[in-house]
């Protein structure tokens, strides 16, 4: 649905996609990847002598949030932040992958998406999992010398 041709069924793709509380890593992580992350399939666990089924991949998430950020529409790219930073909280490994997409995400033409995108990162770091790294430096502290004051105050809002 997320890649559906109707814009208001993308939106609410991601919208259902924020509100999920429990979802595997692996499905996490491939919803940020267009490729295919390959997994263990050629042996199987097993767990007090009996056997568990291999670990099975999700093609069908690959890429949902690299394809709603780069999406032509403001109201999907928005919605597809606000997810991005909704769903860090499961996941460390999750959030470090998502913020590179975020970051990219500040130079976004559409200042709601520019918001969408700092709150997504004040909520990650309310979370505790937000570790802004080196490479990302430049691109934070572009923000805070937007246009926008309303940008501005958003990125001051996250230095706390």
């Amino acid at each position: 649905m997320a890649r559906d041709m109707c814009t208001e069924v993308r939106i609410e793709a991601f919208n259902a996609l924020a509100k999920m509380q429990r979802v595997s890593e692996g499905v996490l992580l491939q919803s940020l990847s267009k490729k295919i992350i390959k997994t263990d399939t050629g042996s199987a666990s097993s767990i007090k002598g009996k056997k568990l089924p291999p670990k099975l991949s999700f093609p069908c998430a690959a890429g949902i949030f690299a394809h709603g950020v780069e999406d032509e529409f403001y109201q999907v790219r928005t919605i597809a932040c606000k997810t991005l930073g909704a769903l860090a909280k499961l996941s460390n490994q999750y959030a470090q992958k998502a913020l590179d997409l975020l970051m990219d995400m500040m130079n976004d033409d559409t200042e709601a998406v520019r918001l969408q995108t700092l709150q997504a990162l004040f909520d990650m770091a309310t979370y505790g999992c937000l570790s802004m790294q080196e490479k990302h430096m430049h691109m934070f502290l572009g923000i805070l010398m937007d246009a926008n004051v309303v940008v501005r105050n958003a990125a001051r809002k996250i230095l706390g």
